[in-house]
């Protein structure tokens, strides 16, 4: 009868048990990620992408690549990520008009939220500002509604592109305010910012982070706040809902998704690294410095947001009977 030593036994169950701990954790990255963005580069969006990226490099010991494919709302870049391998390598940096566009603004683009993506987790909620050249006339919120009402459609406001959140906030406010704008898209955040310094047109809702630095900077003035709450950044800025429009309240966000069908043990490595990211007090900091909320969260977390955010702005493009231009 061969006896084997208890000594002996218990090194190898702890090998044995090491061995299964390890098969369970997904060997990823195997490569570098890539994360598409909707957007132009040089923008807010495009911005938090890049410094969100290096940082969730870092924690995850791999390169990660921000792939920019702007278009249609953000849906070419939507598009694109549902049909990447579900291997957790290419990721979609999402924002609201992942939530509403596909079947409503774009019923040709294919891609759907429900069906073609798994949640990663939030990044931030970015608030939007009503924003005006330096030298306009317009001086707050009940100005521009005047001025709207006594010239139907002779007012113009700027847009990053046709059926991007800004656009529905604007569109959002023209409805409950009874008034009527003229829609000009640019393309990117740029191009529609200099087209209010130039004057080409007289107002557009403004993501903080980008019209901030600007106001911050007497080029522009913010007439109103989009969100519930002022800006720390800009606290002498008001609430649209404290400029005549109570409960008013519409704020973007953007957040990581990743293809359906992704392991969840890649999803939650994901998810663990972004948290360290976002716990981070330098991104913090930058993030918070341009108005920007930080979204902390699991993946479930995300999930719920979504949720509720599909409902919310699907409801509104029902509502004002929006078609893509």
């Amino acid at each position: 009868m061969i006896v084997i030593h208890p000594r002996l036994i218990l090194p190898a169950l702890g090998c044995a048990l090491a061995t299964a701990a390890g098969a369970q954790e997904p060997r990823f990255p195997m490569q570098p990620i890539q994360i598409i963005v909707g957007f132009t580069p040089g923008g807010s969006a495009d911005t938090t992408a890049r410094l969100v990226g290096d940082w969730l490099g870092r924690e995850l010991g791999q390169a990660v690549i921000v792939v920019n494919k702007p278009g249609a709302g953000t849906n070419i870049a939507a598009q694109f990520v549902a049909k990447a391998p579900a291997d957790g390598h290419t990721l979609l940096f999402g924002g609201t008009s992942l939530v509403y566009s596909p079947g409503l603004l774009y019923p040709s683009m294919k891609a759907n939220l429900a069906r073609d993506f798994a949640p990663v987790g939030g990044l931030v909620k970015v608030p939007n500002i009503l924003v005006v050249r330096q030298d306009s006339p317009l001086r707050d919120v009940r100005q521009l509604v005047a001025q709207a009402k006594s010239r139907p459609g002779g007012v113009n406001y700027g847009s990053t592109g046709a059926g991007v959140s800004p656009q529905i906030a604007m569109e959002m406010l023209s409805a409950r305010a009874g008034m009527r704008m003229t829609h000009v898209p640019y393309k990117g955040t740029a191009p529609m910012l200099t087209g209010i310094l130039a004057g080409d047109v007289d107002v557009a809702f403004d993501i903080a982070s980008s019209s901030g630095p600007m106001i911050q900077a007497g080029k522009m003035r913010g007439l109103a706040v989009s969100g519930a709450t002022r800006l720390k950044t800009l606290p002498q800025i008001p609430t649209i809902a404290e400029s005549g429009y109570p409960g008013f309240d519409v704020t973007s966000w953007y957040g990581l998704v990743a293809p359906q069908g992704t392991p969840e043990a890649v999803i939650h490595k994901l998810n663990a690294a972004l948290q360290k990211v976002l716990a981070q007090p330098d991104i913090q900091t930058t993030l918070a410095a341009t108005g920007n909320e930080v979204m902390p969260g699991t993946p479930a977390d995300f999930q719920a947001f979504l949720a509720a955010e599909h409902r919310k702005w699907n409801d509104a493009v029902r509502q004002l009977d929006l078609r893509p231009e």
